[in-house]
């Protein structure tokens, strides 16, 4: 099955530190999920951030992380318990379960992975694709710079 990661991280103020966007090959969408968490903690490590919220709009994975496996978050078991062994190395990991319709700016940077033929990578400044939909979210967003010609 072809997905795709998308990620967008923010401050505690909400500002823009990063993202990526990325194809996937996966068995199910909750492997793809599962998947996009465990990239995202190897992000959020990469960048040095020791506390951090992941949000995800899979009640399933949700579930799985907190230890909740009546829903069949079995099948992710693996990934989850390769997933605690990285938040063991952070100075706090708090999970958020968000609506779906919460989740638009990563939906968006997927939507771009869908597409991308490799990894692609935003420290900076994000993708103007994925800049109207921060801005909707009435979240700061780096403001675009002129190019000169």
């Amino acid at each position: 099955m072809k997905g795709s990661i998308g990620i967008v991280s923010r401050n505690s103020s909400g500002d823009w530190c990063g993202g990526l966007a990325s194809p996937l090959s996966c068995v199910s969408s909750l492997s793809a999920e599962t998947a996009v968490a465990l990239c995202a903690l190897h992000l959020a490590k990469n960048r040095g951030f020791m506390k951090v919220i992941l949000e995800t709009d899979c009640k399933v994975l949700f579930d799985g992380i907190s230890g909740n496996h009546d829903n069949n978050s079995w099948a992710i078991l693996p990934l989850i318990d390769e997933i605690h062994d990285v938040v063991s190395t952070f100075e706090e990991v708090i999970w958020s379960w968000v609506p779906r319709s919460a989740n638009r700016a990563a939906h968006a940077a997927a939507s771009i992975g869908n597409r991308a033929m490799e990894l692609q990578s935003w420290v900076d400044r994000p993708p103007l694709s994925l800049v109207g939909v921060l801005t909707s979210d009435g979240l700061p967003c780096p403001p675009l710079v002129a190019s000169a010609v």
